[in-house]
């Protein structure tokens, strides 16, 4: 888990504004919609690992307001608390233990999963299912593909990356299924997978401390995150599933 106070920091000031973040939480959005047809105020939703809550407060400015969250991370849920949204301490290896017996519309867990083993992301897939409404939704996104790996993983703590096809077995085991996945941010992907291939280059040959690194949570000014959310918003738009990526967005029911 992340226990870096200046991360959550950086992604505290960012993430409203990010190109990346505002994609991603477009992105659950209209999963959201799309499954529920009309907008419900009162659906229930959880963000598991929820970090400093800006998909609860985004959700929260596009009319939903039975929002909760959980995180391991006492740094997280207190700039989640600064934000004032509900969120309390919990762990993605026993997500039956925060708020027993309550049950939700939707969870999401973004970009949390690669923490753990894999029979403890089946796990918490299978206590998603049990935590999930009737024709509930659960809304996954994750790291994706190792040639994507750089100093962001080191940061952050990643150990690994994932591809579609472990998670359809991750799935199938634990009573699920995925109905919509994509990679993303293709268009991107070439300059993203040059960058990360650099930072590798720069950490074999000792030219950066990785007890120093830093994630690439940082705005780059407005005129250059204005571009990269310009393409990646038409790429969606072009397709519907992409072939690659650095990231897997995926939507999941019950069996």
């Amino acid at each position: 888990m992340i226990d870096n106070r200046l991360e959550y920091q950086r992604m505290y000031d960012t993430e409203r504004k990010l190109w990346w973040y505002q994609i991603l939480h477009s992105k659950v959005l209209s999963q959201i919609r799309q499954h529920f047809k009309a907008l419900d105020p009162q659906l229930k939703i959880l963000d598991a690992a929820c970090g400093t809550g800006g998909l609860l407060s985004f959700l929260r400015e596009n009319g939903y307001t039975n929002l909760s969250g959980f995180d391991y991370c006492s740094h997280a849920i207190d700039f989640s608390k600064e934000r004032g949204l509900n969120v309390a301490f919990g762990d993605l290896r026993d997500v039956e233990a925060f708020a027993p017996g309550e049950t939700f519309d939707v969870i999401t867990c973004n970009d949390a999963l690669y923490f753990l083993t894999d029979e403890e992301i089946i796990k918490a897939l299978g206590a998603f299912k049990v935590r999930l409404n009737r024709n509930g939704l659960i809304i996954i996104n994750i790291h994706a593909f190792e040639a994507f790996s750089g100093t962001h993983d080191l940061a952050v703590g990643s150990s690994r990356r994932f591809r579609l096809r472990q998670f359809e077995d991750f799935c199938k085991i634990a009573g699920l299924q995925i109905s919509y996945n994509t990679y993303w941010p293709f268009a991107l992907s070439l300059p993203i997978l040059l960058v990360r291939q650099w930072q590798n280059y720069q950490i074999r040959n000792k030219k950066v401390k990785v007890d120093e690194l830093d994630s690439d949570v940082a705005y780059p000014g407005d005129a250059v995150n204005t571009v990269l959310k310009t393409i990646t918003k038409a790429e969606s738009l072009v397709f519907r599933k992409a072939p690659f990526g650095s990231s897997l967005f995926m939507t999941i029911k019950p069996v």
